[in-house]
C-alpha cells in the first residue's frame, strides 16, 4: 500500500479536528497548529507552525515534503486577517508549490456580497469595495477574498473549496455553542430571517475533502450543504437536535448597521457531479435529540 504524506494546517480547529478523526489508513499526517496541540495517535504527528512566518512555513514544508497540503487554518481575530488569512495562505501555497505538493485551500461563502440570487464557481468575489456600490462584506470576508487571489498567485494548480456554515455537535461548533449557551441561560436569542446560507455537517465536509484529495480535480468547487436556510430556520433545527425550547428565539431581519451579506446561496452543481460523498440536509442531521448521541472519535 502506497502512503500519502499529508500536512493539515489548522489541525486543532473545528474542521481540522474532524479531519484528523477520519484520516484514511494510507495517510501519514503532520497536524499543523499554532497554539493548541491537537490530539495525536499513530500516523499523526503534531507540528507547531506559524503560517504568518514565511520562512518558517517554507522550512517546515521542505522538511516534511508532503504530497498533499490541506489548508484549513483560520483566525477570527481582526488583527490576524492580513498576516494569517491573506499572507499565511500565500505562504502555505508557496511552500506547497516549492515541493510539488497538491494544495486544497479552504475558502468560504462570506467573500461574496450577497447581491446575487445564486453564485457558482465562475463568480469572482471582489477583494476591495467598489465605488458607488453598497458594500455588505465584512473585513473577514474581504480577507478571505484576498487569500484566494494570493493562493492562485503562489500555487500553479490549487483546489479551492468554498464552503458555508460548518456545524456539528461533539463538540458544538462556535455558532451553535453561542446559541445553546444563550438559551440555556434563559436569554432571548435573535436570529436573522434574511441571512441565507447552506449549512454543512462537519463530517460530510471532512469526508468530501478526503474524497477530493483522492481525485485529480483542481480549480474552484463549492462544497456546501444541500439546503439553503435562514439563520432563524437553521436555529430552530439546532434546537431540535439539542432538545432546547424555541420560545426564546426571536426572528428578526438584519439591522441596517450590521455589515453582513444577506443571501449566500452557493451552487453545488459541480460537487453533485464530481463527488460521491453524501451531504446531508440539516433536517436529516438535526433529528430530535441527535446531539445527545455520543461520538467517541474526537
Amino acid at each position: 500500500m502506497s502512503v500519502l504524506r499529508v500536512l493539515i494546517t489548522g489541525a486543532s480547529g473545528y474542521l481540522g479536528r474532524h479531519l484528523l478523526a477520519m484520516v484514511p489508513a494510507d495517510w501519514v499526517v503532520w497536524a499543523g497548529y499554532h497554539a493548541h496541540p491537537p490530539t495525536t495517535r499513530p500516523r499523526i504527528t503534531a507540528l507547531r507552525l506559524d503560517i504568518g512566518d514565511a520562512t518558517a512555513t517554507l522550512n517546515a514544508v521542505a522538511a516534511i515534503r508532503p504530497d498533499l497540503v490541506i489548508h484549513t487554518a483560520i483566525s477570527r481575530r481582526a488583527e490576524d486577517f492580513d498576516r494569517v488569512i491573506v499572507a499565511g495562505s500565500g505562504h502555505v501555497a508557496q511552500a506547497a508549490a516549492a515541493v510539488g505538493a497538491r494544495l486544497i485551500h479552504l475558502s468560504t461563502d462570506i467573500l461574496f456580497d450577497g447581491m446575487a440570487a445564486r453564485y457558482d464557481e465562475t463568480d469572482r468575489p471582489c477583494p476591495e469595495p467598489e465605488p458607488g456600490r453598497p458594500d455588505p462584506l465584512s473585513p473577514h470576508g474581504r480577507a478571505k477574498a484576498r487569500a484566494e487571489m494570493r493562493v492562485r498567485t503562489c500555487h500553479p494548480a490549487p483546489t479551492i473549496v468554498r464552503t458555508s456554515l460548518i456545524y456539528g455537535f461533539h463538540p458544538p461548533d462556535h455558532s451553535t455553542s453561542w446559541l445553546i449557551a444563550g438559551l440555556r441561560r434563559g436569554e432571548p436569542v435573535v436570529l436573522f430571517t434574511d441571512q441565507i446560507r447552506r449549512p454543512i455537517y462537519v463530517f460530510d465536509l471532512a469526508q468530501a475533502l478526503i474524497e477530493l484529495a483522492g481525485s485529480d480535480f483542481t480549480g474552484v468547487i463549492h462544497v456546501v450543504g444541500p439546503t439553503a436556510l435562514s439563520r432563524y430556520d437553521f436555529g430552530l433545527l439546532l434546537c431540535r437536535a439539542f432538545d432546547l425550547p424555541t420560545t426564546l428565539i426571536r426572528p428578526e431581519p438584519t439591522p441596517p448597521d450590521v455589515v453582513a451579506p444577506r443571501r449566500l446561496d452557493l451552487s453545488d452543481d459541480l460537487a453533485q457531479r464530481l463527488l460521491c460523498t453524501p451531504r446531508r440536509r440539516p433536517d436529516e442531521v438535526c433529528r430530535p435529540g441527535a446531539a445527545a448521541i455520543p461520538f467517541e472519535g474526537l
